[in-house]
Parts: structure tokens; sequence; C-alpha cells
């Protein structure tokens, strides 16, 4: 496939010749077609692939060219040390106190998160470092936007305080460096949030410091680095699960609590309608009042108003059903998706288009790092592959996203 000659052109500008000896288009061709893994050692070579490797442009002209591979980035608790002790590197902070009246030191943990990457073209496992002295925020929300070539981590708990946050931290993928970015306008965790369209990522409900279920929302434009206040949800919603549906950038936000019923989950979700600037309600679309749409929950990309809920032996319901809001202009459907094993615990998220479901407490056979099944979305849909996933890398995520790179 052609690369193209416009956007070799604005390379060859700003930078000397990529491959002495080789037209600049005939470079860039070359260059867009070396693996991701090779990328970082890349940039060593000389300035002008440093520069070049390290613009967000870099990405879009892989996938102009087809070139681009498919990566699952997973906030993820780091792995336990086999035997606690005072200090442990980067897998857990660990105080160690003891009481008069005991005779052995109790250990409490505080799990520190990774950012944690699978190649699904390579079947390979990485995590991403973190700027030094720094630690990703617990329970934090992951989101991509992909034409911008850029990672959000935001919200979640201060990992020392243990409080929600209104921090934000945003990961440029060509460059592979961290920035801050502009903080919430208030502090949340277990929120919903999604990125809509190509700019924008909207965030909604959540708990704050006195664990008070939030109806409020809020918009972040990543050109900008500004957020902005949306209209508050009709409900306080805890624990909610986001989603962006439609081609017209809507944001779904499904179930979550009141603060005085925490635990039991609403049957409603509520929609947000950016050209309206309003919300509408959906009724009866969560039918499990005593499980989190969270990790269970994921959108059809063959289908803008479409989700799918993956469900073992505890979720027993009709298979499929559809609801519209109060306004009758939205449709919402829902359907539920068995899980071909069984396990203690459940993730599932997407990857481009296909779904993926970490189960936990479940081995395949000794030593095995634990259990991640594919579900194929197209041509042979239901059709569940398994994904061996290292010791290092099978603990239940809270958050993902996938991007291409």
């Amino acid at each position: 496939m052609e690369v193209s000659k416009k956007n070799a052109g604005d390379f060859q500008k700003c930078h000397d010749d990529l491959i002495p000896g080789l037209p600049s288009e005939l470079a860039l061709e070359c260059l867009v077609r070396v693996p991701y893994q090779f990328q970082s050692a890349m940039k060593s070579v000389c300035r002008s692939w440093r520069s070049l490797l390290s613009d967000s442009s870099f990405i879009r002209e892989r996938h102009r060219c087809g070139k681009t591979e498919l990566l699952l980035c997973l906030v993820q608790p780091l792995t336990p040390p086999i035997s606690a002790s005072k200090s442990v590197g980067e897998t857990f902070m660990v105080d160690v106190k003891k009481s008069e009246d005991e005779s052995q030191p109790r250990v409490f943990c505080t799990p520190r998160f990774g950012l944690s990457v699978y190649n699904s073209a390579l079947s390979t496992w990485h995590r991403i470092a973190f700027p030094e002295k720094q630690q990703i925020p617990l329970f934090c929300e992951c989101v991509v936007l992909q034409d911008a070539g850029k990672i959000l981590l935001i919200g979640g708990w201060d990992p020392e305080t243990l409080q929600p946050t209104r921090d934000v931290y945003v990961l440029e993928f060509a460059g592979r460096k961290w920035k801050r970015g502009a903080p919430m306008k208030e502090s949340r965790s277990f929120f919903a949030c999604a990125s809509v369209g190509s700019t924008k990522v909207y965030v909604a409900g959540g708990h704050d410091d006195q664990k008070n279920a939030l109806r409020s929302a809020e918009v972040y434009d990543v050109e900008k680095d500004e957020w902005s206040t949306v209209p508050p949800m009709t409900e306080g919603r805890d624990e909610c699960q986001g989603f962006a549906i439609g081609t017209d950038l809507r944001f779904c936000v499904l179930s979550g609590y009141g603060t005085e019923s925490q635990g039991r989950f609403r049957a409603d979700g509520e929609i947000y309608d950016p050209a309206t600037n309003s919300w509408s309600k959906i009724e009866n679309i969560w039918r499990f009042p005593d499980t989190s749409p969270r990790g269970r929950t994921v959108g059809d990309f063959r289908s803008s108003s479409k989700l799918w809920c993956f469900t073992d032996t505890d979720l027993q319901s009709e298979l499929r059903w559809e609801t519209k809001d109060d306004s009758r202009n939205w449709k919402l459907e829902l359907e539920t998706i068995q899980l071909p094993m069984t396990g203690s615990s459940v993730f599932a998220g997407s990857l481009g288009g296909e779904s993926v479901v970490m189960i936990g407490g479940k081995r395949e056979s000794e030593g095995d790092g634990g259990v991640m099944m594919k579900m194929t979305t197209e041509k042979k849909m239901g059709q569940w592959s398994h994904v061996h996933i290292p010791s290092d890398f099978s603990t239940l995520p809270f958050s993902h996203a996938s991007i291409y790179v």
C-alpha cells in the first residue's frame, strides 16, 4: 500500500534524511512496517527517527497502511510477593504492626497498581513504567483517545491517603511519556467513564470521600486539556458503568446504587445527549440487583446500542431484552452471554472486534498463571479461544482500554 507522500514530505521538512539514499516516502514506508516491540530501540538510532516515532501522526500512518498492532491495556493490582517483608519493591507496600497481646506481627498490605499491556498480535505481555517516585492511583479508570494516541488514567484512590482523587495522568503512546492532565473538578472513584468521539472523555457518578453516591458529571477535552461540567444525572450512582453509544456521541451510565442502598444495584440507567445537554432515563435495562455491571458488561462493536453481559451459574435470566429511554428517542439492548467456565471472579472487556474475559479462581493446570478467554464477535460469533496469562499478570484488572499502535 502506498504511503502518503504528503506525510512523508511533512516529515522530511522537519528531519534529516530518514534513511540516507532513499526517498523520504520510501523510507517512511519501511519504518511504519517495523513491529511495535522494536520501536523503543529505534528511537536511539538518530534524532530524526526519535522525532518521527514520538509523533502521534506516525501511529495514524501505520493505521492507514494496515500495520498497526492492537494492545489491551489493563489497570490491575501487581501480584503479591511470595513472602511479606518490610520492603518488597514495586509489588506491595507492607507495614508490619505488633500489638502487646500478640505473639506474631500482623502484616497489612496496600496493593500497588500497574498498567499492563497485552499485545494480541504477538501474544506478549509487558508493563509500562510510571514516572519515578509516583504510583498509579488505586482503582483509576483507564480510557483511550485513539486519534490523539493517548491513554488517560483518571480518578481512583490516592495510594497514600486512600481517598478519592481528582488526578489525571496522560500517556502519549508514541513518545511513551507521562504528563499530568488537568484535574477533574470533583474527586471521585468507582465512576462511569468513556471516551466519546475523538477528543472527549465523559465521567459521571461514583462516590466522594464520604462514600456518598454522586450525581455530578463532567467532560474532558483532550485538545484543550480542560474539564467542563455537564448537568447532573437524576440519581446518584456509585459503581456504575459508562459506555459511548450511537453515532451522535451519546454517553450512557448503566446501573449503580445510591448512598443508602449500597450493594443493591439499580435496574435503570441514564443517557446524556450533548445535542440537548440533558439526560434521559432508561428503565429496566440491568436485571441483576446483586451484581455490579462493572467487569461484566461490554459494548458490541457491531451495534451502536447493544451491550453484552457475561454471566456464570449465579446469573440466570432471559437471554436478551431491549428498552427505550423516557423520551422514546433511544433504544438500548442487552444480551447475556454464558461463560465457558466458572471461577470465583470475572472481568470482561473489549479488544477491537473481540470480547475478552479474565476469569479468576480457576487454573487449568498446576502453575498456570491464569485464564483469559477471547470471544470472536463476527463470523464465528460465540466461539471462545484461550489466552495464556503469565503469573505476574494474572490478577483481575479494575479497568481497561485498547489502542492501535
